[in-house]
């Protein structure tokens, strides 16, 4: 696999995963003048995420953050949200919880499981127990899959949609499973650092028909457009129109999400990297864990469970030892950053309205967590001497 990679640390938490061949491919099939905007190109690529992922369909879009918006949205206009309760995970990114502020849902925080980093589940079935929420949204934390067996043991049990944040764990299976096939929806993230990128870019995977008509009419100002002919003649008959007002007959509200031929190019000569850049990434986090074992916290997957992760996140004992181990991975330039969110309750965007949330877990990421490197350009040898760092760092911490 040809990467380019544009160092900025002698290790990079994220490499561009666009090479010169992949380029250079871009140019040919530009050199064409074909049509820029959505339109083949970007159903092409729907196709063929799909059958990566093993669903039925995928509506792509243009950012990860766009992706989480058309999922609250696309269940809201299909009739799926019920009262619009949803549980959301104090430990992710902030456009997960923010769309349902954002369409007047009524957001639930669930703590963070001291394993995965994901829904505590025994505060989620207090919660599914007291709230009867219409909603659940779970994210794969770092691509460290959730207990799907579980959750969905809870989903039969008390009746509700789950909805999976999947934008950081491409390729990560939770019992042979791919994470982003479990739930009635599910989206992922295509920017640049991840696990592959259209420069910027999204996409939502699902099997069901109707949420894919939502979705699609949701992704393009609300209107009957981009739904397949027998669809839309379906809706129009419904309503008395003539198919001639089809282009620009407007079913429900919507928005401009959508994505350019460019990008759904790009996915389509990115994905077949994905595979490859999985193993690598599933190899260096294996690393990780044998060698800090002990040392600093980490994200334990279930037995069985494959952990494709974006970055491996450490977890020290205090803000102090934090401090002490980003300081000497500065020192050998090797590029971190402090675990991002780590308690989203604790932001001012929900302390504004809901108050500060608290959970043992989700405040020891938010008072101790930090990311290392793990991406395709690193090497077995680069990883073990990004390890070297941290185990010498966090003891002279503790020391």
């Amino acid at each position: 696999m040809n990467v380019k990679t544009f160092r900025s640390s002698h290790f990079d938490l994220a490499v561009d995963t666009i090479g010169d061949a992949d380029l250079r491919q871009l140019m040919r099939w530009m050199a064409r003048v074909p049509r820029l905007t959505m339109d083949l190109e970007t159903r092409r690529f729907e196709a063929a995420w799909a059958d990566w992922l093993g669903v039925k369909h995928s509506v792509m879009c243009n950012s990860g953050s766009s992706a989480n918006l058309l999922m609250y949205a696309a269940l809201e206009s299909a009739g799926r949200a019920g009262r619009k309760k949803v549980v959301v995970p104090a430990t992710g990114w902030v456009t997960t919880i923010t769309p349902a502020i954002q369409l007047g849902w009524q957001p639930i925080m669930c703590g963070s499981d001291p394993r995965t980093f994901g829904l505590d589940l025994d505060r989620l079935e207090t919660i599914l127990k007291k709230e009867r929420p219409d909603v659940v949204m779970l994210v794969h934390v770092l691509g460290v899959p959730n207990d799907m067996t579980r959750i969905l043991a809870l989903q039969a049990k008390y009746k509700f949609e789950i909805i999976e944040d999947c934008c950081a764990s491409h390729g990560s299976l939770h019992a042979g499973r791919k994470v982003g096939a479990f739930g009635c929806l599910s989206s992922f993230s295509f920017y640049y650092g991840h696990h592959m990128s259209t420069v910027e870019g999204g996409v939502v995977a699902t099997s069901d028909p109707k949420l894919r008509e939502h979705l699609l009419m949701q992704r393009s100002h609300g209107w009957l457009k981009d739904l397949p002919k027998a669809d839309a003649n379906r809706i129009m008959r419904r309503y008395g129109f003539d198919p001639f007002h089809a282009p620009f007959l407007f079913y429900t509200t919507g928005y401009n999400l959508r994505p350019t031929d460019i990008s759904a190019k790009i996915g389509q000569i990115q994905l077949r990297h994905l595979n490859a850049t999985i193993r690598r990434r599933v190899r260096n986090h294996r690393i990780y864990q044998q060698r800090i074992e002990g040392c600093v916290g980490f994200q334990h997957a279930h037995p069985g469970d494959v952990v494709s992760s974006i970055s491996f996140c450490a977890v020290a004992d205090s803000s102090r030892a934090r401090r002490r181990i980003v300081e000497a991975l500065d020192r050998y330039k090797i590029d971190t950053r402090i675990f991002t969110a780590g308690n989203l309750g604790r932001h001012p965007f929900w302390m504004d309205r809901y108050g500060r949330f608290t959970c043992p877990v989700a405040d020891r990421l938010f008072d101790g967590g930090f990311f290392l490197p793990n991406n395709q350009s690193l090497r077995p040898d680069d990883v073990h001497a990004v390890c070297d760092v941290v185990l010498n760092a966090a003891s002279k911490a503790r020391g």
